[in-house]
């Protein structure tokens, strides 16, 4: 008993040493987690924030309504600055949306697919993405192209 008690009362150091390290361990992974989780909502809220902001510049804009006509002639009203402009705004916005999803900063949200068919199914979108798709990285393409045919 008495080694035993000397035994512990020179490693007394090393063990309130280990102790420390570990919780200091376990209190760093969940302050790491809590980040995480709070990054992740922050990010959602500001690509929320930015798709409303580019919807509500769309609603008050009466020259950019024919983008979301589903029966746009292209050929005897060509595309114009604005609309190209807006179009190409929600691309970059849907290429950030992309990124963090592949990131892993947000989830995937249920209906993002059926969104970008339906917004590119459109002829000014559908012309403006297939101009201008050459700006983006090449696995954002394949996804908006596979979303678009299926």
């Amino acid at each position: 008993m008495a080694s035993l008690l000397q035994s512990a009362s020179e490693h007394i150091f090393d063990l309130i040493s280990a102790t420390g390290i570990i919780a200091g361990l376990i209190f760093t992974g969940a302050s790491y987690r809590e980040d995480t989780r709070s990054r992740r909502l922050q990010n959602l809220v500001r690509l929320t924030e930015q798709h409303r902001d580019i919807w509500e510049e769309a609603q008050g804009n009466p020259k950019l309504h024919r983008v979301l006509d589903p029966s746009a002639d292209l050929y005897t009203k060509p595309m114009t600055h604005e609309e190209i402009t807006f179009v190409m705004l929600l691309l970059f916005h849907l290429h950030c949306w992309y990124r963090a999803i592949q990131d892993g900063e947000v989830k995937v949200l249920a209906g993002l697919e059926l969104d970008v068919k339906g917004f590119l199914g459109r002829p000014v979108p559908r012309s403006v993405w297939e101009q201008r798709k050459v700006y983006f990285d090449p696995d954002f393409c394949e996804f908006v192209d596979r979303v678009i045919t299926t």
